[in-house]
């Protein structure tokens, strides 16, 4: 079996009960050991507390698997890689465990009938794409994958604002939560207006709905403040460290990412570490509140 959702899942689904999807690579590229572990067990829970299911996506032992158990988290640390959409036909082949990408995962979650997902930040155009054209693969599933994804955001170590323009471009729609400016990730605020926000669950929920009844291939992001915002020189500064340590170092390609949030998660101390913690259990509480509001 290539593909699995465990009969827990399967079984909420059926019941409509709402379900979650949450992301594995933050388990397995975006966080050291052994917070990575805990704040995976803490946005699970924060599923529950808003009475939805969790279904943790990743790749264990070459199956794709919605629905991980918790006993099963650790086992798919050991040679992990870092999963987008074209990897999962190569590290399935091979019988490898891999964590899924917020790509990976919203084809995961909309393949299993599962409308909501929670992560902590997307990718987008990366800083410098004149020279690079690194764009991550996560703004093209999100063009064509009808699912809500709770995020804070754009990651910080990306270009936002060309990252906006692309989600523009791509027809995808983005809504602030109880806010009128795109989060900035470790930042509550970007300096980037936006067009749409919503109060309640509920509101997010009637803008999906919408947006599926007029038959629109594209996700809804819907972008939560995290509750524990840093500076924004601070983190503008170590990103800049980050980068230039990067480019030292002769990273490209899917390793830029999980090497510039590990530069950032050793240098900026606990303070860093906290606030991506703080985020990622809000919006997994939110995305809880949002997929039960779509089953009322």
């Amino acid at each position: 079996m290539i593909f699995q959702v465990r009969d827990d899942v399967q079984s909420a689904l059926a019941q409509g009960v709402g379900v979650v999807a949450l992301e594995t690579a933050v388990l397995t590229h975006g966080l050291p050991y052994p917070d990575n572990l805990a704040t995976m067990a803490k946005m699970a829970e924060a599923v529950r507390a808003a009475g939805a299911v969790p279904a943790v996506v990743g790749v264990r032992a070459g199956t794709l698997v919605v629905g991980l158990d918790q006993t099963e988290w650790p086992e798919i640390l050991p040679g992990a890689e870092k999963c987008s959409i074209r990897d999962l036909g190569p590290v399935a082949a091979r019988g490898g465990n891999g964590g899924t990408t917020v790509a990976a995962t919203a084809y995961a979650a909309h393949r299993a009938n599962i409308a909501v997902f929670a992560t902590g930040g997307i990718g987008g155009v990366h800083r410098g794409v004149v020279d690079t054209w690194d764009v991550s693969a996560d703004l093209y599933a999100l063009a064509r994958l009808p699912v809500v994804i709770v995020s804070s955001g754009i990651k910080s170590i990306l270009d936002v604002p060309k990252t906006m323009e692309f989600l523009e471009s791509l027809g995808i729609a983005v809504t602030g939560y109880q806010t009128r400016e795109l989060p900035g990730f470790y930042t509550t605020a970007s300096g980037i207006p936006l067009s749409e926000s919503v109060r309640t669950p509920a509101e997010a929920a009637a803008v999906y709905r919408a947006m599926r009844d007029l038959g629109l291939p594209a996700s809804l992001l819907v972008t939560k403040p995290g509750p524990e915002g840093m500076p924004t020189e601070m983190v503008e500064a170590l990103i800049g460290r980050a980068l230039l340590a990067a480019g030292e170092a002769g990273v490209v390609g899917k390793a830029t990412t999980p090497f510039l949030l590990d530069y950032l998660n050793r240098e900026a101390g606990d303070r860093l570490l906290s606030a991506n913690v703080a985020l990622l259990e809000s919006n997994a509480r939110l995305a809880g509140e949002i997929s039960m509001a779509l089953h009322a």
